[in-house]
């Protein structure tokens, strides 16, 4: 239901204001009679009126005081001056400079002013609709504004809840670990075979465990931007081959090979030695993982379109064409359709925020049974960010 257009008369005498009151409750309008410009304003600040009828008989100073409040605290409120011996002595300005209807003499009957105010006040209805639009989509996006941002701080103080308790947790794990050596020694006694076995698969998970915790710290410190990228021209190949040099033994305990194509010569890249050796660690770990032995990892790095591309290439079991879109998103967990779930699903995102961070890119070409090719590049440039390559 509609609004009702809301009117006040201020007149001198209330018996002459009388009929034009009832005539115009009876099309509807909520009608307020008042004598004189000191009532008038106090019932202006009572409510919001869309029109004041104003005696034209009044004090002239009583109607300026009037009309100077109006402009200056009701400025959407229309005026009319009118005079109550059955004819409008004036009408002034109107919604849309819209002027009352005439009698053909310049006077303005009664009756042409009901037809005015009834027209006039479809204009004001519609503003006051488009405005009540406006006032609630306001109040919608004031209310988004605020959910959002207590989702905001409820994700922040939830990555450092995450970010303490996966601290805390490689402390116990480191200690696990170091017990487990110091057994496996025989430090303190001599084992039987199986006794060995056992301590080896309590290794193997802890190594499981502390992998997990240490990709939940690398994740918070990124999301949380604690880590900050330090950009410095170095030679690229030297820091592949070292991570390669260090993943030796694990490729080799899979019972896998590696093979590794450079350039000639070196290739020198603005880049963040250690966040790129993270990078590299979690690619080759992850064709560690899904490749069966006997099988081959190929590490290759070339420049191409003024950046250096690394690639990334195992004969393993690939990754499901349905996966291969959220192969990079957060606790994605490839390979789950081979039975293959360790891990948090982590490592891969990292990566590619760790290239983002980089001006870089990164994608994966894979095929089921056919092995998968993760490839990521860096500008050579680091002011320039590099333009997607597949």
């Amino acid at each position: 239901m509609s609004e009702p257009v809301r009117i006040l008369i201020v007149h001198s005498d209330p018996k002459i204001s009388t009929s034009v009151k009832e005539m115009l409750a009876d099309e509807g309008h909520q009608v307020r009679a008042c004598r004189g410009s000191d009532c008038g304003m106090r019932s202006l600040e009572e409510a919001l009126y869309h029109f004041v009828l104003l005696d034209a008989t009044l004090p002239p100073e009583d109607q300026l005081d009037l009309m100077e409040y109006i402009t200056e605290c009701c400025p959407s409120t229309l005026v009319i001056h009118v005079s109550w011996h059955a004819m409008l002595k004036s009408a002034v300005e109107a919604l849309h400079a819209e002027a009352p209807e005439t009698d053909g003499r310049g006077a303005v009957s009664l009756e042409a002013m009901k037809r005015t105010i009834n027209r006039l006040s479809q204009n004001i209805k519609g503003q006051n609709r488009e405005k009540e639009d406006r006032r609630k989509a306001l109040i919608m996006a004031k209310d988004l504004q605020e959910a959002n941002l207590r989702l905001l701080e409820l994700d922040r103080k939830k990555d450092s809840c995450l970010a303490v308790a996966t601290h805390e947790l490689r402390t116990p794990i480191t200690i696990l670990k170091g017990y487990i050596r110091l057994l496996r020694g025989e430090s303190v006694g001599k084992l039987n075979k199986r006794q060995k076995h056992l301590l080896d698969e309590s290794n193997r998970n802890c190594d499981r465990l502390l992998g997990l915790v240490n990709s939940m710290l690398d994740r918070s410190r990124l999301e949380s931007e604690i880590v900050d990228i330090h950009f410095q021209r170095r030679p690229y190949t030297e820091t592949v081959k070292q991570v390669v040099s260090q993943m030796q033994h694990h490729i080799d305990e899979n019972g896998l090979t590696v093979k590794t194509e450079f350039p000639g010569e070196e290739i020198l890249v603005p880049y963040d030695k250690n966040a790129i050796e993270q990078a590299l660690i979690n690619l080759i770990s992850n064709a560690v993982k899904f490749t069966p032995a006997p099988g081959e990892i190929t590490i290759r790095c070339e420049q191409k379109n003024g950046a250096v591309v690394t690639e990334v290439i195992d004969t393993g079991v690939g990754i499901e064409p349905d996966e291969i879109p959220k192969v990079f998103d957060e606790f994605n967990r490839v390979g789950k359709h081979h039975g293959r779930r360790k891990g948090a699903g982590l490592g891969l995102s990292i990566c590619k925020k760790i290239i983002r961070a980089h001006k870089g890119d990164i994608w994966v070409e894979s095929h089921v049974n056919g092995g998968s090719r993760f490839s990521f590049s860096l500008p050579m440039d680091a002011k320039a960010p590099a333009c997607p390559l597949h």
